[in-house]
């Protein structure tokens, strides 16, 4: 079906039934139709003031749309995997999504750094950059928490490099990441830290195409 409409919930209802009606009335499993939902939520639906609920976390949808948490994160790894055109961009492009909550992890005597810190709650994304960091032949630790990711600084930026963002981006924030460094104060680089990542992330997001939350059809 043709997408040539400027209604968001038209849109909804195209993608939908374009899916829903590929292989027959009736031939897509439920647990499929669940996955697809999600992805039409969280790309075409916004819960307030156009903010888009793809980019809530998993904890605020699984609030918003009363499903257990376990069920939305299933439900968008599935989605991710069956119903992104570039699953490898869409897992970049959360990834990106994910670091602007990073910091830094210091050594026992808090005067050097030994890691870069991330929260990765996206099943798809999470897999995905550990694939990733992987490849490099870089190291992490998520022993204690599934969902934290820790890596070495070195590794880090290498692995921004290679999974497609900026090369001159990457090398300007190591540039200032190391300038940073040079605080003496933990709180001072902590701070800064946050500042460089931020920057860093709305330029990314913005370069993968990131969600656009003005036009968006509001949640019922």
């Amino acid at each position: 079906m043709p997408e040539n409409t400027d209604s968001r919930e038209e849109l909804f209802v195209q993608k939908f039934l374009r899916h829903y009606l590929r292989n027959g009335m009736a031939s897509m499993a439920k647990s499929d139709i669940d996955a697809l939902v999600m992805h039409l939520l969280d790309t075409c639906v916004s819960y307030e003031q156009g903010c888009a609920i793809g980019s809530l976390s998993n904890q605020q949808a699984s609030e918003l749309l009363r499903v257990p948490l376990t069920k939305i994160k299933r439900l968008r790894y599935e989605a991710g995997l069956k119903y992104d055109k570039n699953p490898e961009q869409e897992g970049r492009r959360r990834f990106a999504l994910a670091l602007e909550k990073a910091g830094l992890e210091f050594d026992n005597v808090g005067e050097n750094v030994t890691k870069i810190v991330f929260v990765v709650e996206d099943v798809l994304a999470k897999n995905w950059i550990q694939g990733q960091i992987k490849a490099q032949s870089g190291t992490f630790d998520n022993s204690f928490n599934t969902e934290i990711i820790k890596v070495e600084p070195d590794a880090f930026f290498a692995t921004l490099k290679n999974i497609g963002f900026g090369v001159q981006d990457v090398n300007n924030f190591k540039s200032k990441y190391d300038d940073l460094m040079k605080k003496k104060t933990k709180d001072a680089r902590r701070e800064g830290f946050k500042n460089l990542v931020s920057s860093f992330v709305n330029g990314a997001v913005g370069g993968l195409g990131g969600l656009v939350v003005n036009t968006l059809t509001p949640l019922p």
